[in-house]
């Protein structure tokens, strides 16, 4: 009888570039994945948060760049 893998989830958030270090961004990513844990239940390895620094002036706020 084999085990089931588990379920598996991505998730990709975009943050202001270098406004956040990479521990503040740790300190994001454990609870949003024990999060993910707790609503899909046991999890695969190949489970991922993507934390994408963007330029600032990339962004838009009503069709409007900064």
């Amino acid at each position: 009888m084999s085990e089931e893998p588990g379920h598996t989830f991505c998730l990709d958030i975009k943050i202001t570039g270098e406004t956040n270090t990479k521990d503040e961004k740790a300190l994001f990513i454990r609870p949003v994945f024990q999060g993910f844990g707790s609503i899909l239940g046991r999890l695969h390895d190949e489970s991922y948060i993507h934390v994408e620094d963007v330029r600032a002036a990339a962004y838009n706020f009503r069709g409007r760049t900064h």
